[in-house]
């Protein structure tokens, strides 16, 4: 089954760092994906979208007949210049690790070179919509997302710590699509949980009008968060 298929760079381990840094989008499109990490544990868009160009994979989602997530077989950039973009979408994009990364020269079934790199990444960097990507950073990458923010996390491999990078093209998030992994470690996103957990009592204990009255409070304090300042 999925959850037990593993690949080279998958996020079985690291997806946390990924929701953290979506925003509130209506739809979902992973463009790579396999074992589907991400997508599994961030809470559903109005629409979900994987695509992956391995039959293999696609079946294997299929058999597990995933709720709520149009699964596609095929190129990413196929759909990705097909696709008619509103400008509401979010697309994770985590492609094989680009080849001058790896220590291995062969990881993948349906593998990627340089010149499927930089297709990928100049389609990537002409939609109209919020992008995440992930990998490695090497040149290419530099060259072509260099107007682009990135975020760096450590993630274990098979023999030891190697550190990837989120490029995306928007700015960092005030609110985030998926809250409840808040937190850039286990030990952190416990004390987060806890704290969070300690205000909801409270709040849940307000009489109605206590309660009216922080909402109130909040929009007033927090316009860009809260009310008509939200996305």
């Amino acid at each position: 089954m999925i959850r037990r298929m593993r690949y080279p760079g998958g996020k079985g381990k690291t997806y946390q760092h990924v929701i953290n840094l979506m925003p509130p989008h209506r739809v979902y499109i992973e463009t790579h994906l396999g074992g589907g990490a991400v997508l599994r544990h961030k809470r559903p868009s109005f629409r979900s979208i994987g695509i992956d160009a391995d039959p293999k994979v696609v079946s294997a989602w299929r058999v597990e007949s995933a709720p709520g997530i149009e699964l596609l077989y095929g190129r990413a950039e196929d759909f990705l210049v097909n696709y008619a973009f509103r400008g509401d979408e979010l697309v994770y994009s985590d492609p094989p690790y680009h080849p001058d990364t790896r220590r291995r020269s062969r990881v993948y079934a349906y593998d990627y070179s340089e010149e499927d790199h930089e297709r990928l990444l100049k389609i990537l960097v002409s939609l109209p919509c919020m992008v995440i990507l992930s990998g490695y950073a090497n040149c290419l990458y530099d060259e072509l997302l260099s107007g682009w923010r990135t975020r760096k996390f450590s993630a274990k491999t098979h023999v030891d710590t190697r550190e990837e990078t989120l490029w995306f093209n928007f700015e960092p998030p005030r609110a985030l699509h998926d809250g409840r992994y808040i937190g850039d470690d286990f030990r952190a996103r416990q004390t987060i949980k806890r704290r969070l957990q300690r205000l909801q009592d409270r709040v849940t204990r307000m009489s109605p009008i206590e309660r009216s009255a922080f909402v109130r409070w909040l929009n007033d304090m927090y316009p860009c968060e809260f009310g008509s300042g939200q996305r």
